[in-house]
């Protein structure tokens, strides 16, 4: 697997379920890249703010 490959798939599994030979292909293409591993990372942070803002944006809706 090709990194631009990789990083589509640690794209699309944000949005839905990789089926198990996605799954395989893109932990070994992890296991030897670092620079892949460092995307997964970043967009595992992205998204984890994204779910913060998301609660902050209700919330302050509600206040308001």
């Amino acid at each position: 697997m090709r990194c631009r490959q990789a990083t589509r798939m640690i794209s699309e599994s944000h949005e839905r379920s990789l089926d198990i030979q996605e799954k395989v292909g893109l932990k070994v293409h992890l296991v030897m890249c670092s620079r892949c591993r460092r995307f997964q990372r970043n967009c595992e942070t992205l998204s984890e703010m994204m779910k913060k803002f998301r609660g902050t944006e209700t919330s302050y809706r509600i206040n308001r």
